[in-house]
């Protein structure tokens, strides 16, 4: 073949040309005006070794986090999560806690072939906690570094009512975020929903599984939760629906990922565990359930409750 025949080279050209605007790219990322990079059009391989070998010099000064985002069941995080995975490249976890007893069946193990953690723990000799949290450090270490090589984002969703809301008191043992904090540099936020809505959808769905199942009870382990996770930016899920890009693109810029306005013809297409609310395509208000004779007058005897309202600062 005639090897300058243009419909022979054009690939090659647009390979390289393709990769000397990433070089650019990625010298600008890096701030790294003052490095001498030669580059060389004739040589396609060597360009790609340049780009990689500026990635791979930036990701050791710079480790790249993990994203973290917390909140309670039944507080609209669900929605929120699928359009945080509608953002550029990002790749999304969904409920997530390695140290989780919900479906533990006391003498009844369940069939989890593909997941280490619960067949370590099921196994004849059991196993203490240190060992299951570095089992999921491992397994998210090998995630971490996958999604890196791939140019995309971590973000991982906590599954906070497995240790806040399950049981007859709340876990003494480390949050997911101390866990993941321990060996990965992370970036964290808090979304959080009026928690009468929370509570009303909670006993909607048979999910109280706390006790005593009150609402003051339930406002105690809120409080505790938010405790557990001060310091963290916390978000409003009715200020998400009054306002979604406004919002979307704070907690973009906390996560430190990069927003899109097109999430909001993209979330509907991600499907996530924990999709329990009343589904749509829309992101609009949705009015409050009803309010029981019997939870009304807990309300108003609540401390816990009207604690909890003063400090997220909601209404009635």
């Amino acid at each position: 073949m005639n090897a300058k025949n243009p419909l022979i080279r054009r690939p090659v050209d647009q390979l390289v040309a393709a990769l000397d605007d990433a070089l650019s790219l990625v010298k600008e990322f890096v701030h790294s005006s003052d490095e001498k990079i030669s580059v060389s059009h004739k040589d396609p391989a060597s360009l790609l070794e340049q780009c990689l070998s500026v990635c791979a010099r930036h990701q050791a000064v710079t480790p790249e986090p993990i994203r973290l985002v917390h909140h309670f069941a039944c507080t609209g995080g669900t929605l929120l999560c699928k359009c945080i995975a509608a953002m550029p490249n990002v790749q999304l976890l969904s409920e997530v806690d390695p140290l989780s007893t919900v479906l533990e069946q006391p003498g009844k193990p369940r069939f989890a072939s593909t997941d280490m953690v619960t067949v370590m723990r099921q196994s004849t000799r059991g196993a203490n906690p240190e060992i299951l949290i570095e089992l999921f450090l491992n397994n998210l270490r090998i995630i971490h570094s996958d999604t890196v090589t791939l140019g995309q984002r971590l973000v991982v969703r906590d599954h906070t009512h497995s240790h806040f809301c399950f049981g007859g008191e709340i876990q003494a043992r480390p949050s997911l975020r101390e866990i993941v904090s321990s060996r990965f540099p992370i970036r964290s936020v808090v979304t959080v929903r009026h928690p009468l809505d929370s509570f009303l959808s909670l006993e909607t769905n048979g999910w109280l599984n706390f006790c005593p199942a009150t609402i003051d009870e339930y406002c105690r382990r809120y409080i505790a939760f938010l405790h557990a996770y001060e310091g963290v930016p916390v978000l409003k899920y009715e200020s998400f629906v009054a306002a979604p890009h406004e919002v979307m693109r704070k907690i973009c810029s906390l996560l430190e990922i990069p927003y899109s306005d097109q999430f909001i013809d993209l979330f509907s297409v991600f499907r996530l565990t924990g999709e329990s609310g009343r589904r749509s395509n829309f992101i609009e208000y949705r009015p409050r359930r009803p309010v029981n004779e019997r939870l009304s007058k807990e309300l108003h005897q609540s401390h816990h409750y009207q604690a909890l309202r003063a400090m997220l600062k909601y209404g009635e």
